[in-house]
């Protein structure tokens, strides 16, 4: 029943940047479902240059994540580099890298798992995987290999939507674009006292009067109801 879910939330062709993040978080989400130990997910995305983080079930991840670019290294990038899965105690990931021993103990994360991703044989992610119970993570390998399978079609069919070297930038701006609209609706809620549904129709609806692309739209309504010194307003 577990699997056959997974199935139908996974299934589907991926043809663009949004299609993609959505399997990515869904993936995720499913990761921390179905594993046992594993608490908190995420996918790093790594096509050219240094990696990022495309989708995260909590915050925690990215403090994590974020840790781990910064200093160069870490066992995603591990992972990423041997194209081996790394597991790891916090323990042994502070004695190797102690640059990340803060960012560990503030996410809370006590063990990690990271399994890296495939477009033709060459890495192009890893699905993060972490625990907050000091005990080794051991995922059921015929759910972790379905999941990595799914997502490796994923970025397989996104690559191929994509011809060129320019992808990497393409995704991240498409998360950006997302994070944005998603940020325009929180302001509407607060402006006009309604639930996300009809913020979000609210957005659209303005969109489509003003004939502007959507994310246009909620820089605009960002930049009307937001002061110039928040930091959020960038």
């Amino acid at each position: 029943m577990d699997m056959a879910r997974m199935m139908t939330e996974l299934d589907g062709r991926v043809s663009d940047g949004d299609s993609l993040i959505d399997l990515m978080h869904r993936s995720s989400k499913e990761a921390v479902r179905l594993l046992s130990g594993v608490d908190w997910a995420g996918v790093t995305a790594q096509f050219a240059g240094s990696g990022f983080t495309a989708a995260h079930t909590e915050d925690r991840v990215l403090i994590v994540d974020e840790g781990q670019y910064g200093q160069g290294d870490g066992p995603c990038l591990q992972a990423m580099r041997t194209g081996r899965p790394v597991t790891m105690s916090s323990e042994e990931v502070s004695q190797r890298w102690p640059v990340l021993d803060r960012a560990v103990h503030v996410a809370g994360v006590r063990t990690f798992r990271a399994q890296p991703l495939y477009v033709h044989h060459q890495i192009v992610g890893c699905l993060n995987m972490y625990g907050g119970k000091p005990e080794t993570l051991t995922p059921d390998l015929n759910v972790l290999t379905a999941l990595t399978e799914y997502l490796d079609r994923g970025f397989t069919d996104y690559v191929a939507a994509q011809p060129g070297g320019t992808i990497a930038i393409e995704l991240q701006d498409t998360l950006h674009a997302r994070f944005r609209i998603n940020q325009a609706v929180g302001v509407l809620m607060a402006v006009n006292g309604v639930d996300a549904g009809t913020a979000r129709k609210l957005l659209d609806q303005q969109a489509a009067d003003q004939s502007t692309p959507l994310v246009e739209t909620a820089e605009a309504v960002i930049d009307e109801h937001t002061p110039s010194g928040d930091p959020r307003n960038r």
